[in-house]
């Protein structure tokens, strides 16, 4: 297995913000949102520290977004679009698995795209499962496309069905499989030895725990 090494973060100081690329007019609202992407402390940011990188009034700003949280929101939005991409590079949430072997590889698959996401979008991914996105997480509706949350339990239910599992998992099973992945996730971040190991051997060992959990 060749070895991957952990993308481990840098330190940054809170609130600091990218320089804004140059835009054309009219394209306020994204370079902003572009600009809080690329930034190292999504959660740390504010409006009025976006506008002198912009090098216009916050006046201007305010004209795309009502609030710190009105973007902070948008950019939430933006990750779990990325996250739910990821996701369904893994497996078609719309097709059950072909067999105990296919539904093993969906639970692990989506253990190593979560963890390699949090890896790649450290930033995004804090703010996407802090407190500044609680009201984001509460509110948010999908749109045409499956929900990232709802992938989790479709892979466990295809353990189920394709006898892996013999009872068929419930919403605390749900709950103890994503803490377990975002447990690891949030240990890998901060550097815990034990966690910082090639991505596939991680979530393969955390998808096999859960599997062994659910008898």
């Amino acid at each position: 297995m060749p070895h991957e090494t952990p993308r481990l973060r840098s330190g940054s100081s809170r609130g600091s913000a990218p320089r804004v690329k140059r835009f054309h007019h009219g394209n306020l609202r994204q370079a902003l949102i572009d600009a809080a992407l690329a930034a190292p402390d999504i959660e740390g940011l504010s409006l009025n520290q976006l506008a002198a990188s912009a090098g216009v009034t916050a006046a201007a700003v305010y004209k795309h977004f009502a609030s710190r949280e009105a973007l902070l929101d948008e950019v939430a939005r933006i990750g779990f679009e990325r996250l739910e991409a990821r996701f369904a590079e893994v497996f078609d949430i719309a097709r059950p698995p072909g067999g105990a072997a296919d539904a093993r590889a969906r639970l692990s698959g989506l253990g190593q795209a979560y963890l390699r996401f949090a890896d790649d979008e450290a930033p995004l991914w804090r703010l996407m499962f802090g407190m500044q996105a609680a009201a984001y997480r509460a509110t948010a509706r999908p749109v045409l496309r499956p929900n990232s949350y709802q992938y989790l339990p479709a892979a466990l239910l295809g353990l189920h069905r394709c006898g892996v599992v013999a009872r068929e998992p419930d919403e605390r099973d749900t709950l103890f499989a994503w803490s377990a992945i975002h447990g690891a996730a949030m240990l890998r971040a901060g550097g815990v030895p034990t966690a910082l190991r090639p991505v596939s051997e991680l979530a393969k060992d955390v998808a096999d725990r859960v599997v062994r959990s659910l008898g």
